[in-house]
């Protein structure tokens, strides 16, 4: 009788959020302690796809940050691209309009402040599966000090993580 083993498979395309609209605008340039950002929506269409997603995020930091502090992630679904949407804060690249905001939505993971030093990347990752095909990422700055000013000091990545069989 044959046998079969499952493998990772070669990562799928990579989806950028990021300032500079890469793949999807996610600005969050200056973004002051407290605050929270969304990106505009990712559509990961409505054809068969994976679920499974490694994510990286990176920022970097205008003043020094606590040691322990926190960036948080987390994304937002929505029904069809326009309705019953995790909150009610629309569907652009915007602000939070309050952090109450974060309640509904599904936490990805933290950048954990491990240095006390501007200019420096601090970089999180881990994997997270989405399902839903309509998805905002969304920030929380929930450190005392202000992201970089510079765009390309910020990014998000999504990148599909499939399993392959094979008959051994």
């Amino acid at each position: 009788m044959a046998t079969s083993n499952a493998y990772l498979a070669a990562p799928g395309t990579a989806v950028t959020f990021d300032a500079a609209g890469t793949d999807v605008v996610f600005t969050l340039t200056s973004l002051a302690a407290g605050a929270g950002r969304q990106s505009a929506q990712h559509d990961f269409t409505d054809a068969a796809r994976p679920y499974k997603y490694r994510w990286r995020a990176s920022v970097k930091f205008s003043t020094a940050p606590v040691v322990g502090e926190r960036i948080d992630y987390y994304y937002k679904s929505a029904l069809t691209s326009t309705t019953i949407l995790d909150n009610d804060d629309g569907t652009g690249d915007i602000a939070l309009s309050s952090t109450d905001k974060l309640r509904n939505l599904h936490y990805i993971g933290s950048i954990i402040v491990d240095e006390a030093a501007t200019g420096v990347e601090m970089v999180a990752s881990g994997t997270i599966s989405i399902m839903e095909r309509f998805v905002h990422i969304v920030c929380h700055n929930a450190t005392a000090d202000v992201l970089s000013a510079t765009s390309t000091d910020m990014s998000f990545t999504l990148t599909p993580i499939s399993i392959q069989g094979q008959a051994t």
